[in-house]
Order: C-alpha cells, then structure tokens, then sequence
C-alpha cells in the first residue's frame, strides 16, 4: 500500500486496532457465555468497521489510478487494478 500516505495508513491501523479489540471482546463474551443477541450486535458492529476499511481502500485505489492515468499510466491496467478491487469489495459487503 505504498500509494498510501502515512496519516492514511496510521489511521486504517487505528482502526484494524479497535477490530482486534472487539474480536477479543467478542470471544470473551462468549467464554462467559452472554446471551447471542448481544454477541450478534457486537459481530454486526464488527463487520461494519471493516466494511469501513474495505471502503476506504476501494476509495484510494480509485484515487489511485485516477491520479496514475494523469501522470501518464495505463488506463487499461489501471482499469484492471481498479475492477480487481471493485469486484473483492462487492464479495464483502
């Protein structure tokens, strides 16, 4: 993700961060055997925050090949980049 600029990286780790820290809350509550509803919201609310992420990272790929194709690259392989990512996000949400 070298086409990241370091804030956007720090702050997607931020992120993947606090998914960890609810994954490990997810697992304790059900160690402590909490009712499933509560355990769904907590995994509903998960898969949003990296829903989130898969967002964020179609957003900069497209700014990405956007910005390649002006400084003079490819629009077929930025297309295909482009697609690529498109079509792993459409799989996740």
């Amino acid at each position: 993700m070298s086409h990241l600029p370091d804030h956007q990286v720090d702050a997607l780790v931020k992120r993947i961060n606090r998914i960890e820290g609810q994954i490990g809350g997810i697992k304790k509550m059900i160690i402590a055997e909490k009712p499933y509803d509560e355990i769904i919201i907590q995994l509903n609310s998960t898969r949003s925050a990296m829903q989130t992420i898969s967002k964020l990272l179609l957003e900069a790929q497209a700014d990405h090949s956007l910005l390649n194709v002006a400084d003079g690259g490819s629009l077929e392989d930025e297309m295909e980049k482009l697609q690529k990512v498109i079509k792993q996000y459409n799989k996740m949400n």
